[in-house]
């Protein structure tokens, strides 16, 4: 089926007026888990309020005209670290924080990622639709390129499947085939597969939403209220509810608790792509036409109005259908939007990706670059620690030459140095084993050169070698061992422990600690309790009530302990971060025993 223009900008219109209206609707009531019966804004808003469901869409399409096609969790990433300013909650922080240490997707969205199934990438599934409309395969592709950036598992196919959803409502009018389409993308085994298939079962057997709410909830708890499973279960469930009624599927968003502010903003964009004309004036004329955006989100003037954002979309849909020979649209005017020229034109080797791959995609041009870790991302001492080294073809050019890796001193790699060619989509592997020296001061950012020599020509990528943080352990009989976190997360065991490790301070200074886990403890810095914890949250988040604390750090060393009580086997975590309202991750403090 073809789409005429005037249909399709229609519905990218109603795409984001919906999700407007709804996130507006529903943030009052983000973070609250219970259920309430929500009719109208409250308050009602003099124009739109600033939310992450919009933000990162309008840099994602900022990407794609600045750097050109393909769409690709390499320039996304690049294009997040540049507009995010001291504002990074939950998975947005992780990600992030990983960049800054070398680490690109998709092992950005893994390591050291509590929320990787939180609903960052959810939320910005509808310009994958908008620029791949009536092909949910496609549309898929492009928000599993997103999302990889900072989520894995569920948190991807979260956002694959409303991508898929959304592109199939383009053209689709029965809601069941529009769901299909969605479910059809992601993998059948998946929690978040049988948590959908829960819901349409319940809900065609009972028409009880609450019912259906407490299904969902008892099956598929968690601590997390931004966790996808639930909530983008909820978006599932106010559709089916809606009866194809526009109130009737935000407010029942709203009013079932938990992410409001992002189910209820999914749930109307997808009816207004759906249902464009369903959208009535009591819910778009108190927000108006203004483009409002975060003030974390900088260097991102390029649009003022809503109509202005989605009249850009339109341009870059034009592009991409040109480029991906998606040739569903006609009868398109003459585009004048500004994108670059596509970096390069085969996607086949772009493309691969396995869920959970600890792999790093550090280069596109002149070949995709990408470093495989090993389980434990960190580098361990006294321990071979295994790497590969993979080179893709994106062309039908072919390269021949030699790289070497270049490491910070402690370091080693055998071999450090290889030859290699690469033809066309070719694929060539190369492994080496790392060892890490008697360094005894360690932090997250050490940086890996890989220097490239093609016919005399040089040029050098950079890849992060993180490394592994030492806890001397003391048992209740008085036993010492030292333990290598391979992550701010670890395993506590069973039992009465003291960890005790030490950081440098490069001045006296504030800094903000985040510790939470599954079993109670006692938090000291320099011999003062600072933050003692009982187990009853736990949320791995500088910014969340009841999980950090703000510290004094002195100049030069300082002692950090944790004191464990007599408790079963528990996950513990503990990190720093700024003082500002979210808290930025500090990977550059220097640990030690």
């Amino acid at each position: 089926m073809k789409l005429d223009f005037q249909t399709y900008k229609n519905k990218v219109y109603g795409c984001y007026v919906g999700k407007a209206v709804g996130g507006t609707l529903g943030m009052p009531y983000e973070g609250d888990r219970s259920v309430r019966k929500v009719t109208y804004y409250d308050p009602v808003p003099t124009e739109m309020p600033p939310n992450d469901d919009l933000d990162l869409q309008v840099v994602n399409l900022a990407t794609i005209m600045r750097l050109g096609l393909p769409i690709s969790r390499r320039s996304i990433g690049e294009m997040w670290i540049r507009h995010f300013d001291d504002c990074a909650p939950d998975e947005y922080g992780v990600a992030i924080s990983n960049h800054n240490i070398g680490l690109r997707a998709p092992l950005s969205g893994i390591y050291r990622n509590k929320f990787d199934a939180g609903m960052g990438g959810a939320i910005r599934s509808e310009l994958w639709a908008c620029l791949a409309p009536a092909n949910p395969t496609l549309a898929a592709t492009f928000a599993r390129e997103d999302a990889c950036t900072d989520h894995t598992q569920d948190g991807v196919f979260a956002e694959m499947f409303l991508a898929a959803a959304e592109s199939a409502a383009f053209v689709e009018s029965d809601l069941q085939k529009i769901i299909d389409a969605g479910m059809d993308v992601i993998e059948s085994g998946s929690k978040l597969y049988r948590a959908f298939s829960d819901v349409r079962a319940a809900w065609k057997k009972t028409r009880d939403v609450m019912a259906v709410r407490e299904t969902i909830l008892s099956k598929y708890p968690s601590d997390n209220w931004t966790d996808v499973t639930i909530n983008v279960s909820f978006i599932l469930l106010s559709l089916l509810a809606s009866a194809g009624d526009f109130d009737t599927a935000v407010c029942t968003a709203a009013s079932l608790g938990y992410d409001t502010d992002c189910t209820c903003a999914t749930a109307g964009a997808l009816f207004g792509i759906w249902k464009p004309d369903s959208i009535g004036d009591k819910w778009t004329a108190p927000l108006g036409d203004k483009l409002v955006l975060s003030p974390c989100i900088v260097e991102m003037q390029e649009w003022n109005t809503v109509s202005e954002f989605c009249d850009a979309i339109i341009g870059v849909e034009h592009e991409v259908s040109k480029f991906y020979g998606n040739n569903v649209t006609k009868d398109f005017p003459e585009q004048t939007v500004r994108i670059a020229k596509p970096r390069y034109t085969n996607t086949e080797n772009l493309y691969t990706w396995k869920n959970g791959a600890h792999e790093s995609l550090i280069a596109e041009l002149p070949f995709l670059v990408s470093i495989v870790y090993p389980d434990t991302v960190a580098m361990l001492p006294n321990k071979e620690n295994k790497m590969k080294i993979r080179l893709q073809g994106n062309s039908e050019q072919s390269y021949s030459g030699k790289f070497s890796l270049i490491a910070p001193e402690k370091f080693s790699f055998a071999p450090s140095e290889f030859s290699f060619a690469v033809s066309g989509t070719e694929t060539a592997e190369f492994e080496t084993t790392v060892t890490l020296g008697n360094l005894r001061r360690r932090n997250r950012k050490n940086c890996l050169v890989l220097r490239f020599d093609i016919n005399g020509v040089s040029f050098t990528l950079e890849a992060g070698l993180p490394t592994s943080f030492p806890w001397e352990v003391t048992d209740s009989s008085g036993n010492k061992s030292v333990f290598e976190a391979c992550s701010e997360y670890f395993t506590v065991p069973k039992g009465a422990y003291t960890y005790r490790t030490k950081i440098k301070a490069t001045a006296k200074k504030t800094a903000r600690i985040a510790c939470s886990g599954t079993r109670p403890f006692t938090c000291y810095v320099n011999g003062k309790a600072v933050y003692t914890g009982d187990a009853s949250i736990y949320v791995a988040a500088f910014h969340r009530d009841g999980t950090n604390a703000v510290i004094s750090l002195e100049n030069g060393e300082n002692e950090i302990m944790i004191e464990f009580p007599d408790y079963d086997e528990g996950e513990f975590f503990f990190g720093f971060g700024t003082t500002f309202a979210c808290g930025v991750w500090i990977d550059t403090i220097e640990r030690y025993l």
